[in-house]
This record gives C-alpha cells, sequence and structure tokens, in this order.
C-alpha cells in the first residue's frame, strides 16, 4: 500500500512539474514574441521609412573605437542602430580606433560612406561656444537670444527658420504660420561652432527635437488620434502655463476634457502669444484680439505650439493624467501651484478666493 501511494504521488509531483515546465515555456514563448513584434515593429518603421537627409557636423575629441563610435553616431540621429553599424564595421574587417577630428556627416550615408569620411578627413577641430535654449521660449525669443550671442540677426535666423527645407518629415505638411518652426526648436544646452550659420543652430536643435520625440512617442500620438503637430501644440501650452511639475499632466488633462466636449480652452497663454508681446496680466481688451491662437474666440488647438516645449511638457501632453477637471486656478503664486475643478462655481469660487484679477477690467473703469 505504501509502495502505491509513494508511486502515485511520484506520478502526480511529475506531472505537476512537467506542467510548470510546459507554462513556463508557454510564457517564455509569448513574452519573446511580443518582445519580438515591438522590436519588429520598431526596425520596419526605421527601415521602411523615408529617411530624412541633412547634414550634421560631427566631433570626435579623441582616439575612438568603433563600439564608442556607433553608440556617438545613433546618439546623434546619423544611423538608426549602433548595433548594426558595428556589424558592418566588422564584417569589412574595420577594427581601428578613429583619429579625433571635425567631420560633416550626412544622415543618407552608407556605413562604408561614414568609415571612408571618419578614415579620411584631416583633423580640423573647431572652437565650440555654448548656448542654452530655455523652455517656453518662441521662436522669436531664440531668434534674439541668438542676436544678442552675436552669432547672427534675429531677422536672419527667423528667415531660413521660415524658409529653409530641413528635410524632416514631422515638418512637411504643416499650416502656414508665422513662425513655421514653433514648437520643434527643442530647448536644451548644446555646443556650436563659432561663427555658426542659422541652419546649423536650427538643425542641431531639430536633430535634438527627433531623438527626444522618438518611436515609441509617435506610436503614442497614434493610440491618442493626434498629429505630432497637434501633441507639440498642446504640450507648448503645457509649457507656458505650469510652473509645479506634477501640474503637467493635470493641464494636460484639462484640455483634453475640453476640446472633447468642443469647449474654447480659453488660454491666457494663447492670447499673449497671439499678442506677441511678454506681459505680467491680461486685460479684457486682450481677450478681444482676433486671432487664430485667441482660444478665447476659436474652438479647438490654436493654430500651432506658442512655445517651444521641454521634454516633460511632451511627455505630459502624450500621458494625461486620469481625471474629470475642466477648470484650474493658480491658488499659490510662489509656487505656481492650482486648484482643479469640474464645477464651474466651485472655480468661480476658487477665482475669487485665491485669484482676484482687478487687471482685468477695462481701461476705462
Amino acid at each position: 500500500m505504501l509502495k502505491f501511494i509513494i508511486s502515485t504521488l511520484s506520478w502526480l509531483l511529475g506531472i505537476t512539474f512537467s506542467a510548470l515546465i510546459f507554462i513556463a515555456i508557454g510564457i517564455a514563448i509569448h513574452t519573446a514574441t511580443i518582445e519580438g513584434l515591438e522590436f519588429g515593429e520598431e526596425f520596419a518603421y526605421r527601415w521602411t521609412r523615408e529617411r530624412e537627409s541633412y547634414e550634421v557636423e560631427f566631433i570626435l575629441e579623441d582616439y575612438t573605437s568603433v563600439a564608442k563610435l556607433a553608440d556617438m553616431l545613433e546618439e546623434a540621429g546619423i544611423i538608426d542602430y549602433a548595433w548594426l553599424f558595428r556589424i558592418e564595421q566588422f564584417m569589412m574587417g574595420n577594427s581601428d580606433d578613429y583619429e579625433p577630428g571635425s567631420f560633416l556627416l550626412d544622415t543618407s550615408l552608407s556605413a562604408t560612406q561614414i568609415n571612408a569620411r571618419l578614415r579620411a578627413q584631416p583633423v580640423d577641430l573647431r572652437a565650440e561656444e555654448r548656448i542654452t535654449i530655455r523652455e517656453g521660449w518662441t521662436q522669436r525669443d531664440i531668434a534674439i537670444y541668438l542676436e544678442d550671442r552675436g552669432f547672427f540677426t534675429a531677422e536672419e535666423f527667423m528667415y531660413v527658420a521660415n524658409n529653409h527645407d530641413f528635410g524632416f518629415s514631422f515638418l512637411d505638411d504643416l499650416p502656414d504660420r508665422h513662425s513655421r518652426l514653433e514648437g520643434y526648436l527643442f530647448p536644451d544646452t548644446y555646443n556650436v561652432f563659432e561663427d555658426p550659420t542659422p541652419e546649423q543652430v536650427i538643425m542641431t536643435m531639430l536633430v535634438r527635437f527627433n531623438q527626444v520625440f522618438n518611436f515609441d512617442y509617435r506610436m503614442r500620438a497614434q493610440d491618442l488620434g493626434l498629429t505630432i503637430d497637434e501633441v507639440v501644440n498642446i504640450a507648448s501650452i503645457i509649457e507656458r502655463e505650469v510652473r509645479a511639475p506634477h501640474e503637467r499632466p493635470m493641464v494636460a488633462r484639462v484640455i483634453y476634457n475640453r476640446l472633447e466636449i468642443n469647449m474654447p480652452l480659453q488660454i491666457d497663454a494663447t492670447v499673449l502669444y497671439a499678442l506677441d508681446r511678454h506681459q505680467a496680466h491680461i486685460w479684457y481688451t486682450d481677450l478681444e484680439v482676433d486671432s487664430p491662437y485667441n482660444t478665447y474666440r476659436i474652438t479647438g488647438l490654436p493654430l500651432g505650439p506658442i512655445s517651444n516645449p521641454g521634454a516633460a511638457s511632451i511627455h505630459a501632453a502624450l500621458f494625461p493624467a486620469e481625471g474629470n477637471w475642466l477648470f484650474y486656478v493658480l491658488v499659490n503664486a510662489e509656487t505656481g501651484e492650482h486648484f482643479f475643478t469640474n464645477d464651474f462655481a466651485q472655480h468661480q469660487h476658487a477665482q475669487q478666493t485665491y485669484m482676484p484679477r482687478p487687471w482685468e477690467q477695462d481701461n476705462d473703469e
């Protein structure tokens, strides 16, 4: 009897163990399949999309290995996959370190062509200057800043930004607007060559935007039913409206909620952009400006972005918080924090309590 019980238990344990192994293998196959499909989707997207062609000034400050170079080329947006570049160089027998120098590369170049340029071009390191583009600056703000740095005039920058073809697909089919690249001049700190041209500085910022607004972000925008320009538009509003970081996704949700019910956004920052000036307060007469950027008079998003948003605002625009808010009121001028509600009566009470706005009265009153 004991032998039978032991035999039965052994059989049951064997069946259980086999079942667990089978389940584990199934889970592993399922996980690998999902990850493989996601990688394949991104790989296919990058290889079948129309490749933007543009020149990039590329610097090697020290002797650089093939592996490190591949990572640098991918980070600069010159190639899509560092690992593929490394394999190609290995297959071609290119294993020596690359000498330092400044190089002019093009995103349309093959791995062989990139290697040839980096091997053949003489060393010619150039001095650099550092510039810092602030989150929320407009295209005009950036132009004035670069003019103040002594690089070129603001008008030269604006002309190139509005008329030059930079070859990026995300700039295709934009509506006609007075600052064409508004929203896409990514705020960051950059090293630029001495005496740069407007094209070089703008290209540097567009390359950075292209890196930030990556494949996952493009897929997320599609899931939301939005174009890249609409996402950047929303992000630009968030950038100008929000000072408390945790409120970015909340303001994004307010925007989405209003758009969903066809309610005017009524955002002061869009009025200031329409007026093309910086001022501390909005007057009631300002709200009457006739502009496709005045969200007190139009329904939906303004004609285009109203600033150049940073990474946090872009992320918030793509991943808004959950909530039914329709209104927000500034309650702390020092921290920039707001009170959020979906009740208009509460909104009015909060306005009267926290934010009396006598400056909104007409000048005659």
